[in-house]
């Protein structure tokens, strides 16, 4: 459930646009007379005369269910939702003037309540973060009766993306020792040997010619990864090296052939062999990648 509320001057459009049979049903009022829109309007604007001053003297909410929540809740629901939206918005339930529409003629049935921003004294009522309160009163109003928030879909959908990433990390960290394990001679090597395996190694080089750091992407799910985020000790800085004096060569070659598509080959950033045979042997210290398990280790001994 999400809700959306904004002050704003109201007028017979706005009513011609709410209140439409063809749309859908009124689900409550209060003290409000009329029977069409420009009756309904006509009685808002006898409190909104006693106050001249205030411009956007009315409160346009529109709270719109889940599909799945929509589909299912009655006539009454969706009163008792009005009602409790209202109250949690601090708005006198016995004393505010509004009226409540269902909209169904998608299937993604959504309510419109138009309320009367002018009280009985002719004050305006405050419209400070109102975009946030009715955030707040929509969720509190769903959490009461059981209904889904869109707090609560965006919380499981964080979930969702945070646990789908950690498995995308292991499995990227897994293929990469995977890959070290045998030997690539360089850098273009690898890269050919993780694509081989779904994995896409892009390189970012500098003006300097200095590759800068690595991204990952996994070509089946789209998922994109900094080197850093996947893990920190995977030392791909340290294990492919350009020799000093090509360096700027490299780059030069790298952002002309990137730029008109063609093909680029890394094939001059060589291995340090030495480092891949402490990283892929799991007896020497941080074999495997395990460089933190081992730090750990050591500090509980």
């Amino acid at each position: 459930m999400i809700a959306k509320a904004k002050s704003c001057p109201g007028g017979t459009a706005l009513f011609n646009y709410v209140i439409d049979e063809r749309k859908g049903y009124e689900i409550t009022r209060n003290n409000l007379s009329g029977i069409s829109p420009r009756e309904m309007f006509l009685a808002m604007q006898v409190l909104q005369s006693q106050n001249r001053r205030c411009k956007n003297n009315m409160f346009s909410v529109v709270i719109s269910p889940t599909i799945e929540d929509g589909e299912k809740m009655t006539k009454d629901d969706f009163k008792n939702l009005v009602e409790d939206f209202i109250t949690k918005m601090n708005w006198d339930s016995k004393k505010a003037q509004y009226v409540a529409f269902l909209h169904t003629e998608k299937r993604h049935r959504h309510i419109h309540i138009l309320v009367n921003r002018i009280d009985e004294q002719g004050k305006a009522m405050p419209d400070n973060y109102i975009g946030f309160e009715a955030q707040r009163a929509a969720h509190e109003a769903a959490l009461k009766h059981g209904w889904t928030s869109i707090r609560q879909k965006n919380e499981e959908k964080r979930k969702s993306q945070k646990e789908d990433k950690k498995i995308m990390r292991a499995l990227i960290r897994s293929i990469h020792y995977s890959v070290l394990k045998q030997m690539p001679k360089d850098l273009q090597a690898y890269m050919d040997l993780m694509h081989k395996n779904g994995i896409e190694v892009k390189p970012y080089i500098n003006k300097q010619g200095n590759i800068q750091g690595y991204r990952f992407v996994h070509l089946r799910s789209g998922t994109d990864l900094k080197a850093s985020e996947v893990d920190r000790n995977l030392k791909l800085n340290e294990l492919f090296v350009s020799e000093t004096s090509s360096l700027m060569s490299k780059a030069r070659e790298y952002t002309q052939s990137s730029s008109k598509g063609a093909p680029v080959s890394f094939s001059g950033w060589q291995a340090n062999m030495s480092l891949m045979n402490v990283l892929i042997n799991p007896v020497s210290l941080g074999g495997g990648g395990d460089d933190g398990n081992s730090r750990k280790r050591k500090r509980k001994r």
